[in-house]
């Protein structure tokens, strides 16, 4: 497949899209219900939507939404995630998915390393979420960073805020050559050295269990 590199300035505008997906999750489930509560609060009118960067989300047109993928239970569920995403990506605009458990940050990833390449992936998580396959399941919510790696989805994979490293995710870590920030070495952001087209991976357990009680792990 040819490479879709848009040029400079012509990227369109953010495209939200919700997957309700949580069946790969191995505890507690629930994350499929997160994206239309995402959009509750991104759309209530109790909070001044202008951020710290003076960008007004409010601004009409400033991103659109795709909606929310339907039947996630499905067996196809991932390459109806990568068609979708794919979709945004070829039109030249940029993806913002609303989970749903980790593991559909592979398909994610399978629509946009395809088409974009030299990505650094840039992952925010208490776990590396590297596992060959967790409990069996090589979809697992613990395995979608070691998919990415070993299809060459991605140039570069930085995780940051890790404090659950293991050794079967360490000799993972090493293997793909992941760089890894434990909790207790957060690094300033600066020293990253991001370049290139930057993908986002945020886990909600990065965050202090005190300020995001309600995660399956």
């Amino acid at each position: 497949m040819k490479p879709f590199i848009p040029k400079l300035g012509t990227w369109g505008p953010p495209v939200l899209l919700g997957i309700p997906l949580d069946h790969n999750s191995s505890f507690l489930r629930g994350a499929a219900q997160a994206p239309p509560l995402i959009r509750e609060a991104l759309h209530s009118p109790h909070w001044n939507k202008t951020s710290e960067t003076r960008v007004d989300l409010g601004t009409p047109g400033i991103f659109e939404d795709a909606g929310d993928l339907a039947v996630m239970e499905s067996p196809d569920a991932f390459t109806r995630i990568e068609d979708a995403i794919a979709r945004i990506v070829e039109a030249g605009k940029r993806p913002v998915s609303l989970g749903g458990d980790h593991s559909i940050t592979a398909p994610i990833l399978r629509a946009i390393g395809k088409r974009i390449p030299a990505i650094t992936l840039v992952h925010f998580d208490a776990h590396p979420d590297l596992y060959a396959d967790y409990e069996g399941n090589p979809h697992s919510h613990a395995s979608p960073f070691a998919r990415i790696m070993e299809e060459q989805l991605v140039h570069r994979l930085i995780q940051i805020g890790v404090r659950t490293l293991n050794a079967h995710q360490h000799e993972q870590a090493e293997k793909y050559a992941v760089k890894i920030f434990q909790i207790k070495d957060l690094p300033d952001p600066t020293h990253l050295n991001l370049a290139g087209p930057i993908y986002v991976s945020f886990d909600m357990d990065a965050l202090d269990p005190a300020f995001a009680p309600g995660v399956s792990h």
